[in-house]
């Protein structure tokens, strides 16, 4: 048994790390939202938003560094960052959507107060169409901000790539110099 071929993978190294990076992150990013939704402090919201997005950056980072490890190229390490993305939005949105379903009506309460404080202080009625205005301006944040996630995730996937591109592994270095090279092999005609 030839050494290298314990590193042999089957898969995509950036769909790989992309996944593992990204489910942490995603479950992360749970765990703050809770704590911005359930702790009441408005001086809070932003440093553990701030703290999210570090968090964000520091996974795609990461995750382009270790599979363009693998790789040694930095367009792995750019879609590594990618599926990190991709996938901490996926936990990110299903845990927001169990959240908003099991505590639907604290939800449409919490709609209703910001729709009428936003009236009273326009000296306005509430319009008719103002609920579904904020759902549709909701969705459209973010879809904004996944749309970001995944920019940003490539961007900084890359630039991990990068990094990680000269530091490959010892064991794809090994896969590597197991393998025969192309030039080595007869042809026969």
């Amino acid at each position: 048994m030839v050494e290298g071929t314990l590193v042999k993978s089957k898969g995509s190294p950036a769909l790989g790390h992309g996944f593992l990076f990204g489910l942490v992150l995603g479950v992360i990013q749970i765990v703050l939202g809770l704590l911005v939704s359930n702790l009441h402090q408005p001086a809070l919201t932003l440093p553990l938003s701030l703290v999210g997005v570090l968090f964000a950056l520091f996974f795609y980072f990461l995750a382009g560094v270790r599979a363009s490890q693998s790789t040694g190229r930095v367009g792995t390490g750019a879609f590594a960052g990618l599926w990190t993305a991709i996938i901490s939005a996926l936990v990110s949105l299903i845990g927001a959507y169990s959240l908003a379903t099991v505590n639907i009506n604290t939800f449409r309460e919490l709609q209703r107060v910001v729709i009428e404080d936003a009236a009273k202080r326009l000296n306005q009625p509430v319009p008719a169409t103002a609920e579904q205005f904020l759902f549709g301006a909701v969705n459209a944040s973010g879809l904004g901000s996944f749309t970001l996630s995944l920019l940003l995730g490539l961007l900084i996937g890359a630039l991990g790539g990068l990094i990680g591109r000269g530091k490959t592994s010892r064991y794809s270095r090994i896969y590597d110099a197991a393998r025969p090279a192309a030039s080595a092999t007869p042809k026969h005609s």
